[in-house]
């Protein structure tokens, strides 16, 4: 068969959502199977594969460590609870790596990314925010590794500082794509085809 078809049969007035949804993720599985299983780019993560770059995919990894990382510590500062403090050191040490990784990744995406220059100040300032999110995640990955840290004190001050620039450097990053458009293929939708969610 080179052409599967699901046909599941819902109640009358053919509003079953639960079934809807269990067609769309067989029709999902169908796409997979379809040329002997072979996936061709449009039909297989689609999204990921129409990246100009992998800076807007890795950039989530550091963002969710580091800030849970904050969290966390401060939580087992205030409550003197030194096993959440340690869990706390195991997501600093991913974040900081991811972190890493996300500059590169960015750097990489600045020299292929066309943009205006309405745009480049505001980049320059978000790799600026990025670099200072590295080297800082970095210090205080040394600072933890170095020596345990106990009770409140300049590393709790520090690690504040790092969410505020995290939350400052995302917002750059959304700036660029949601407002400027940057690496962003635009789609036209014309009145008649707009959708609207309820």
């Amino acid at each position: 068969m080179n052409h599967l078809s699901f046909y599941i049969h819902g109640n009358a007035d053919g509003h079953n959502e639960i079934l809807e949804i269990l067609t769309s993720f067989l029709s999902f599985f169908e796409g997979l199977t379809a040329n002997g299983g072979a996936s061709n780019g449009s039909n297989f993560l689609e999204g990921i594969t129409s990246l100009a770059n992998i800076h807007p995919l890795l950039v989530h990894f550091p963002i969710a460590f580091l800030s849970l990382f904050v969290a966390v510590d401060l939580i087992g500062t205030a409550a003197k609870k030194p096993e959440w403090r340690s869990f706390a050191s195991g997501l600093l040490y991913v974040g900081t790596v991811f972190a890493g990784l996300t500059v590169w990744a960015g750097f990489n995406a600045a020299d292929t990314v066309p943009h205006g220059h309405n745009v480049h100040d505001i980049m320059e300032r978000h790799e600026q925010l990025g670099l200072s999110i590295l080297a800082l995640s970095m210090a205080l990955t040394a600072w933890r590794l170095r020596r345990p840290v106990d009770g409140w004190g300049i590393y709790n001050a520090l690690t504040v500082i790092l969410l505020g620039v995290i939350i400052f450097g995302a917002d750059l990053g959304g700036l660029m794509v949601y407002k400027y458009g940057v690496a962003v293929e635009a789609v036209t939708v014309s009145p008649e085809d707009s959708h609207h969610h309820e």
